[in-house]
C-alpha cells in the first residue's frame, strides 16, 4: 500500500499511498452512479480527479528527490504501484512535461529533467520580473486574511526541522503574496513557474551545509517583507522583494551557474 518511500513527510501533500484513490467498495461505487441515467459524465469527473491525484503524487515525489535528475519514471510500474490504469499516469506525466519537470525521449519514455545554469538564470530573471510587481500590488490590496496566512506560514517555518518543509513553505510564502496581489494574468505567469521553482529550491537546499542558517535567513527575509507590505508603501515593498531575490541568488553555490544542479 506504500507507494514511494522518501523517508519524508509534510503537510503539503499525501503520504504516497493509493488507498484514497480507490473506491472503498463496489457498493459505494454503485451508490455514486445510481442517481444518474448514464455513467459517462460522472466517470469523466472521477477520471479527472484520479489524474489530479496521480499528478500530485508524482510532482511531490520529484520535488522530494525520490526521483533523481535523469531517472526514468516507468509508466507501467507507477500505475501498478498506485493501483490505477496507465491512462491517468500518462496524463499526469504529460502535465509534468508541460510544467518542465519531465522530458520524453524519442521512444516516449519519461525522465526527470536535469536543470542547468541557464535554467537557473531563466528562473531567477522571471522571479525578478514578476515578484516585485506582485509585492507592489499586494501592498495596495492587502487584507487581514492575507496577513494572517503569511504570518501562519512564517510560524510553521520557524517550527519545522525539515529542510524540505522549509523549501515548500518558502515557495508557499511567495504563492501567498501572488494571491494577495489579486492580478489574474500575473497569477497565470507565476503558476507556470511554481513547479520549477519548488524542484530547484529543493535541490539547492539539499546541497547546503547549514539548513538551520537557510531557515533563519528565510524567516528573517519574510518577516521583513510582511512588515513592509503592511506599511502600505508599494515602492518599498517592490524593492524589498527585489533585494530578497538578489540575496537568494547570492547565497547559491558558485557551480549553480556552471553546471547541472542534481
Amino acid at each position: 500500500m506504500l507507494i514511494i518511500k522518501t523517508g519524508l513527510t509534510w503537510e503539503h501533500g499525501i503520504r504516497y499511498t493509493a488507498t484514497h484513490m480507490i473506491p472503498s467498495s463496489k457498493k459505494a461505487e454503485n451508490a455514486v452512479f445510481a442517481p444518474l441515467t448514464g455513467k459517462a459524465p460522472l466517470e469523466q469527473v472521477v477520471r479527472r480527479a484520479l489524474t489530479d491525484e496521480v499528478l500530485t503524487t508524482l510532482r511531490k515525489a520529484i520535488v522530494a528527490g525520490a526521483f533523481a535528475p535523469g531517472d526514468h519514471v516507468p509508466e507501467t510500474r507507477i500505475a501498478e504501484q498506485l493501483g490505477v490504469s496507465r491512462v491517468p499516469v500518462r496524463e499526469a506525466m504529460m502535465t509534468l512535461e508541460r510544467e518542465g519537470l519531465l522530458e520524453f525521449d524519442e521512444r516516449g519514455a519519461a525522465r526527470v529533467r536535469n536543470f542547468t545554469a541557464a535554467d537557473f538564470e531563466e528562473i531567477f530573471t522571471m522571479r525578478l520580473a514578476l515578484e516585485p510587481m506582485a509585492a507592489r500590488l499586494a501592498c495596495r490590496r492587502l487584507q487581514s486574511a492575507d496577513v494572517a496566512a503569511l504570518t501562519e506560514n512564517i510560524r510553521r517555518m520557524r517550527k519545522t526541522s525539515s529542510l524540505l518543509e522549509v523549501t515548500l513553505l518558502d515557495v508557499d510564502f511567495h504563492d501567498l503574496i501572488m494571491q494577495s496581489a489579486r492580478h489574474s494574468l500575473l497569477s497565470v505567469c507565476w503558476g507556470n513557474l511554481g513547479s520549477l521553482l519548488r524542484v530547484w529550491q529543493a535541490r539547492l537546499h539539499r546541497r547546503e551545509e547549514g539548513p538551520k542558517e537557510t531557515k533563519q535567513l528565510t524567516v528573517q527575509g519574510h518577516v521583513q517583507i510582511v512588515k513592509i507590505l503592511q506599511s502600505g508603501d508599494g515602492d518599498a515593498a517592490a524593492e524589498a522583494m527585489r533585494q530578497h531575490l538578489v540575496s537568494w541568488r547570492e547565497r547559491m553555490p558558485k557551480d549553480t551557474w556552471e553546471g547541472n544542479v542534481a
